[in-house]
């Protein structure tokens, strides 16, 4: 399979972004910034999907769900509309982005309307309008010229059917864990890394299951100890192990792709965040996945650095910083040696 892994991204017309653009992208990418400056818009951003327009529209409708805004099909609105900048009228945004440091990629996304289309694009989407023959919303995508149409509709139902590489901060337990399990766990050679990995958290961890004993007909995932004769239900463990998991599965969702994962430090104790780092950045490298996740911990940081210099991943790292400038929000890239020297010197590079 081809790596999908950035080197360049730039978004323009895009929530608080008027023009953003990133460059020198590594695998493993730590934003960081102040309140407010977009470090998960930029997440958000980073959700296209230039081969699968209907996993790119079911990528942004997770988003704004997870945002808690009105999304929903009954209320008649393009929600695609929520992800434009207030700046300007425009009602589309763009991406540039490059994956090997040569081509240029431009996707240009429109917000659109029936009445708006030309004879040729309604021709193309023939069967769409039988199938949406009340809805009016649409949104076309430009790729290097070459140009598709999608209908708007409630993703709500499918939010499941279909993988989304984006994690939440509020993303704990949840029934979708289940899903990436079983798919997961299908591998034996998969299942007994991910259970080898979790011996971290849960030292004398025998098994991993799926099980509907502890309230009928309601599944859970359940660990089984050597020290216990009955298997636990994994939210007894805490938010660091929870978390710990979905890391795992994810990742092995996301192989040679990219995942973005939203304050990845969130529910884990200071005085395991370095090996939980390095357990996080090995895995993605031993999938090929490309990181990008944001962080406000000082601490963070600094175990980064400390997780990257003793797996030897320096020249795979950056940090991303977000700054709210008198032109707007502005990305500064920093390599190893030169956030690792900002570090030394007590330097404020949050």
């Amino acid at each position: 399979m081809e790596t999908k892994h950035l080197t360049y991204f730039k978004v323009e017309n895009f929530k608080r972004f008027d023009s953003l653009e990133v460059n020198d992208i590594g695998q493993f990418n730590l934003i960081v910034g102040d309140n407010n400056v977009g470090k998960t818009s930029l997440l958000e951003a980073l959700l296209f999907d230039d081969e699968n327009y209907d996993d790119y529209l079911r990528n942004m409708w997770f988003a704004l769900y997870y945002r808690s805004l009105p999304i929903y099909k009954e209320n008649n609105i393009n929600y695609v509309s929520f992800l434009l900048s207030k700046i300007t009228n425009d009602r589309s945004f763009k991406l540039n982005f490059s994956y090997d440091d040569r081509q240029i990629n431009h996707l240009d996304v429109s917000s659109k309307i029936k009445s708006e289309l030309s004879k040729e694009e309604l021709d193309n989407i023939g069967n769409q309008i039988v199938l949406h023959a009340l809805d009016q919303h649409l949104v076309r995508f430009d790729l290097n010229g070459r140009m598709d149409v999608k209908f708007i509709f409630d993703y709500e139902s499918a939010v499941g059917e279909k993988y989304v590489p984006y994690i939440p901060f509020t993303s704990r337990y949840d029934s979708d864990l289940i899903i990436f399990f079983s798919r997961v766990s299908i591998s034996t050679q998969k299942l007994e890394n991910i259970k080898d990995q979790l011996r971290y958290f849960v030292p004398n961890l025998i098994s991993i299951e799926i099980s509907n004993a502890i309230i009928l007909q309601e599944s859970f995932l359940v660990l089984r100890e050597s020290t216990n004769d009955f298997a636990k239900p994994l939210v007894e463990y805490g938010e660091g192990t929870v978390k710990f998991l979905r890391y795992l599965l994810e990742i092995e969702m996301c192989e040679n792709k990219r995942l973005m994962i939203d304050e990845i430090d969130t529910g884990i104790h200071y005085s395991r965040m370095k090996e939980f780092l390095k357990k996080v950045l090995q895995s993605a490298k031993n999938k090929n996945v490309q990181i990008f996740a944001t962080t406000h911990s000082k601490e963070c940081l600094e175990y980064y650095t400390k997780a990257l210099e003793e797996l030897g991943f320096q020249d795979d790292a950056r940090i991303i910083k977000l700054a709210d400038t008198k032109i707007g929000i502005r990305a500064y890239t920093s390599r190893f040696i030169e956030f690792e020297n900002s570090l030394d010197a007590e330097a404020e590079i949050r």
